[in-house]
Formats: C-alpha cells, sequence, structure tokens
C-alpha cells in the first residue's frame, strides 16, 4: 500500500509549525538564568515529539518505492519503533524523576499516564506493524505520527499554560 504523501506532508509542515512556535517559546521566555528543569524536560518532549513526526512524515518520501513497497514499510517501521523506544528509554524515567524532586503538582499521574502511554501506542503499533499484524500500513503509520504530533501539542500546550510558581 503506498503511503499518502499529502497526509504525510501535511504532518510534517504541522510539526514544523510546533517546532517553529516552541522557538518562538523559548526566545521570548529565556531568563538570564535559564530555565527551570520542568520546563526543560517539557520543552525536550516537545521537541522530541515534533522533531519525531516531522522526520517520520519525510522518511517515505526518501525510502518508499514501488518496486519493493514491503521492504520500505519495513524499513520506516523499524526506524519508527526505534524513535518510540528511544522516547520511552528517556521521558517516563525523567518525569518520574522530576516528580521525586517535588514536582508533583506539575506532573500528576494523568499526565505521565497520557504522555507514557502515547509512546507506548506508537511502539506497539509500529511493532505490529514490523511483524505483519497490521496490514493497513500506511493507515496505521498515519496514526503514529498523529500520536507524535498530539504528544508535541500537549507538551506545547503544557509549556505554555502550566507554569511552576
Amino acid at each position: 500500500m503506498e503511503p499518502n504523501f499529502q497526509a504525510l506532508q501535511v504532518i510534517a509542515e504541522v510539526a514544523l509549525g510546533i517546532v517553529g512556535f516552541s522557538a518562538i517559546l523559548i526566545g521570548l521566555s529565556r531568563a538570564s538564568d535559564g530555565f527551570s528543569s520542568p520546563d526543560n524536560f517539557r520543552i525536550q518532549l516537545l521537541t522530541y515529539s515534533a522533531f519525531s513526526a516531522m522526520f517520520c512524515a519525510l522518511l517515505p518520501f526518501a525510502i518508499y518505492t514501488n518496486t519493493n513497497p514491503e521492504l520500505s514499510w519495513t524499513i520506516t517501521n523499524w526506524i519508527l519503533c526505534i524513535i518510540s523506544v528511544l522516547g520511552l528509554l528517556t521521558f517516563p524515567k525523567r518525569m518520574l524523576a522530576l516528580r521525586k524532586e517535588g514536582y508533583k503538582k506539575l506532573f500528576p499521574t494523568q499526565v505521565f499516564i497520557f504522555q507514557t502511554s502515547v509512546l507506548s501506542a506508537i511502539f506497539l503499533i509500529s511493532g505490529l506493524m514490523i511483524l505483519g499484524y497490521i496490514k493497513a500500513k500506511a493507515n496505521f503509520y498515519v496514526i503514529c505520527l498523529m500520536l507524535f504530533l498530539l504528544q508535541s501539542a500537549f507538551a506545547f500546550i503544557r509549556t505554555m499554560f502550566v507554569r511552576i510558581k
């Protein structure tokens, strides 16, 4: 099944927009003493998710071929799976560490569960596509990228409106 290149282009553009707005946020709110640990974490999560969505949206443009579409999907899904594993190995531990440092109100359990679940869902879906249990790979690939965008938008909104007092 051929990727929906229009949908991938829109996802890449939205992800680039989120990264651009976060750069403006960083530039305008940068204090002389730098960011707090929670703000630093949220900006890194936002950037990771947006760049992951953008990179993975552009990946099929470079990899997909009509001569061997199955190999193209396998490579693309492996990269998506690896990116989600890297996120799962990094961000949940860091959020738990921030909670232990006294930022439980800033990172309530629901936020931890939501953000970890998004990365876990991407990992599971990409893994199922690699193993061949999901046949509509183009559709589920777009769903994974939308989950990255959701994660990034959620982190952006929390960075903008949920502040340390």
